[in-house]
């Protein structure tokens, strides 16, 4: 047997699967590899706090119905 290693976008993975798996069992053996990348809760954590230490929100604070005031700006 020959190794055939592709890189394939997300939409169309499931195509391709799809057709290895069609293929004859005895003629290809399939391994997975998945090369997502996870990110840490405690990064992403810390990576929030830091974008809301430095924003600034009392803006916001003064707006008594936030849906009347999204109204108005719409309008």
């Amino acid at each position: 047997m020959q190794t055939l290693k592709i890189e394939v976008s997300n939409s169309i993975y499931e195509h391709i699967i799809f057709f290895l798996q069609s293929l004859p069992k005895n003629l290809i053996n399939i391994s997975y590899e998945n090369n997502t990348k996870e990110i840490p809760k405690d990064s992403i954590k810390n990576q929030m706090e830091e974008l809301f230490k430095n924003s600034n929100i009392n803006t916001f604070k003064e707006i008594k119905d936030p849906v009347s005031w999204q109204q108005s700006i719409r309008n």
